[in-house]
């Protein structure tokens, strides 16, 4: 089995879309009411119930990350911060930050390939 991304069910894909547009510094692919970033998927597939306790984090990584935090303040007014960046216990340079609809980031110092600093 090999994991092929992750989609992001919402009732208001566009706002969720713009909101990732800019995180990711990318135009999605866009059909009807998907937008697709690479991996991650936003859809609003109608009349459907959507999770109010949202429980799965997305992982990111960023070379500079002080920079990258400071681009998202900058970038997007009134964006939830859980944690600004501090050094975790197990070791990690991380802030944490919430999309429109809840969902969880984490944004870690390092790079996809290279295990954080």
């Amino acid at each position: 089995m090999e994991f092929g991304g992750i989609c992001i069910v919402t009732d208001n894909a566009p706002r969720l879309a713009e909101f990732y547009k800019t995180v990711f510094q990318e135009e999605p692919f866009v059909e009807g009411s998907h937008y697709g970033f690479g991996s991650i998927a936003i859809y609003d597939p109608g009349d459907v119930n959507i999770a109010t306790e949202k429980n799965v984090w997305l992982q990111c990584f960023a070379e500079d990350l002080d920079a990258e935090y400071a681009r998202l303040l900058r970038e997007i007014p009134g964006v939830e911060i859980i944690s600004p960046p501090e050094r975790r216990p197990w070791g990690a340079y991380s802030f944490w930050f919430a999309d429109p609809d809840g969902n969880k980031i984490a944004v870690a110092q390092g790079t996809k390939n290279r295990k954080p600093d």
